[in-house]
């Protein structure tokens, strides 16, 4: 939605821009009808007791807790479409300020639903629901203020939506099956490493990602805001520009996400502590963050040249890099460096899976910029006709 709504409006077009979002806001809405299941005790024991639950008080507490999804999701699915609006506007102060008006009372409701209240769990998904009502009420106030595209909570979904979900779908399918793919990879090398050297290699592995994810984190929202950058420059045919805005964002995240990587390498105990792990675990822990982050040029690199792929409508191109670096690269050098590796130096699988990832980016990045000075430089070939 982020790349197709930024492409229209470097267009000029804020009129399909603005039917663009709507179709993607219909769209969202009509696949939290999925989650409507949860809302009732009966259907939400079919599945849980598909997944190997019995015990009745469990049966009721899982209930209880994903009743508030699809409520939830409705919420998430305004927030996620009003945040790329103004994103590719070149607004990205407001979706800040959202997420932390919505994480922040979540963290104040927690304790109090779950603890005081007595809540539980369920005290858990009503507190996120709270909070993200209350980032929805700013989002509808800013949106009356700051924002050129004008969209309702409840939208008129229509029929003639069609062909915009078919265009959402083209390029959001590929995402999400990128997505999955990283899931798939994780959990087969868990069971390499499960296998070969126990569950202890698992926690370390599990404790270094979430301290890379300090540094990480920094470059998924570099991401996000290169894509409407790039799709609106898309849409004005300006290739120059959005060369210079990938340069600009290789700069900044070398820069940033860097050098927090850099930090966490030298110094990754006092985060490390903060899981309480073992001492064996955090040195094997120390070790995989150290050699993983090595590899982060790499990274840097194929994420950034992403957002390229998404913003001009070729997803598939991160979806194959995706699958290559997580199924068809890491899970075979995972395996085979198990088997001539110790616990320490097994890490190395990740490495080589980025530098796979960056050499199929770099094919791919190459492929797709000749094509696009080639449409950019033929006035007769558009974007949205030549994609679309």
């Amino acid at each position: 939605m982020t790349s197709l709504c930024g492409r229209r409006l470097g267009e000029g077009n804020l009129e399909e821009a603005r039917n663009t979002a709507l179709a993607a806001m219909g769209f969202a809405y009509l696949l939290c009808l999925i989650w409507i299941p949860f809302l009732f005790p009966y259907t939400s024991n079919i599945f849980f007791r598909t997944l190997g639950a019995s015990d009745p008080d469990t049966l009721r507490q899982a209930w209880l807790y994903n009743m508030w999804i699809p409520p939830t999701f409705i919420l998430i699915s305004f927030s996620y479409v009003v945040n790329s609006v103004f994103r590719c506007q070149g607004n990205t102060m407001i979706p800040l300020k959202y997420f932390l008006i919505a994480n922040g009372l979540n963290i104040v409701l927690d304790p109090i639903f779950i603890f005081t209240f007595g809540w539980g769990i369920t005290g858990a998904a009503a507190a996120t629901f709270v909070g993200r009502a209350a980032g929805i009420v700013y989002l509808i106030k800013k949106l009356k203020t700051d924002s050129e595209i004008q969209l309702p909570f409840k939208p008129c979904i229509k029929l003639s939506m069609m062909p915009l979900w078919g265009k959402i779908s083209a390029i959001g399918f590929p995402v999400t099956l990128s997505t999955a793919s990283v899931a798939l990879g994780m959990g087969s090398v868990n069971n390499i490493l499960s296998g070969t050297f126990g569950p202890q290699a698992v926690a370390a592995w599990m404790v270094g990602l979430r301290v890379e994810d300090l540094a990480f984190n920094t470059l998924m929202g570099i991401n996000d805001a290169l894509v409407p950058f790039l799709s609106f420059n898309y849409g004005r045919r300006d290739l120059k520009r959005m060369k210079r805005g990938i340069r600009s964002g290789l700069i900044i995240s070398t820069v940033i996400t860097g050098g927090l990587g850099l930090i966490v390498c030298l110094f990754p105990f006092p985060v490390i502590q903060l899981f309480r792990p073992s001492e064996d675990i955090a040195r094997i822990a120390a070790n995989a963050i150290r050699i993983t982050i090595s590899g982060y040029p790499m990274v840097i690199y194929s994420v950034i040249y992403n957002a390229l792929f998404v913003a001009t409508g070729f997803s598939t191109f991160g979806l194959l890099t995706q699958i290559f670096r997580s199924l068809m690269i890491r899970v075979p050098a995972a395996h085979f460096l198990s088997g001539i590796l110790t616990i320490d130096h097994i890490w190395w699988f990740q490495p080589i899976s980025f530098l796979g990832a960056a050499l199929i980016t770099g094919l791919f990045s190459w492929i797709l910029l000749r094509k696009l000075k080639r449409d950019m430089d033929d006035p007769k070939v558009s974007p949205s006709v030549k994609i679309f």
